[in-house]
């Protein structure tokens, strides 16, 4: 197997993010110079705009480059949920959600967890707990799972916050 300039370039830029922005867009542009429709290159690019720049537009064109050109990309379709959160976009979300995870070699944990946070800014707390404990039965990794008992409390706060806030309105 060999790699094109486009991969070889995509590497670097890889290599390089989020540590140095410049030559991490530099090297973007240069692989998406030699093949526009880069899967990984223009999901890396939409990524950058997203997380550095907040242009929510311009990641979100180079996304859907991203998904015409490899609609089974796990790194695309997550990083374009993320967008969709960012921009209250929930049943978007969800609807890629669903079609990420028959995807092969899917990381189910993350999708549960990605589920878990659009309930918990839906208020719908009791249902992000569920994603979460079911999120921890998935995942392989102590990390992971000390994260997501993180998570779970954080929200079990912000549920019983919410009761409290109810409660002293009546």
């Amino acid at each position: 197997m060999t790699l094109t300039l486009a991969d070889q370039y995509f590497i670097k830029a890889m290599d390089e993010y989020p540590y140095c922005l410049e030559e991490t867009i530099e090297n973007l542009n240069y692989a998406l110079s030699y093949e526009d429709e880069h899967a990984g290159a223009n999901c890396l690019m939409g990524k950058v705009y997203l997380e550095q720049f907040q242009n929510f537009e311009l990641a979100e064109e180079y996304f859907i480059k991203a998904m015409a050109t490899d609609p089974f990309d796990l790194r695309t379709c997550e990083n374009y949920m993320r967008l969709m959160i960012r921009t209250k976009r929930y049943q978007e979300a969800i609807k890629l959600l669903q079609f990420t995870k028959d995807l092969t070699g899917v990381d189910l944990a993350l999708l549960l967890k990605i589920e878990a946070e659009i309930c918990e800014l839906k208020h719908e707390f009791d249902r992000a707990i569920s994603l979460l404990k079911e999120a921890i039965g998935e995942s392989l990794d102590s990390e992971d799972i000390y994260s997501l008992r993180q998570q779970i409390a954080r929200v079990k706060m912000k549920s019983e916050l919410q009761s409290e806030v109810k409660y002293s309105l009546y």
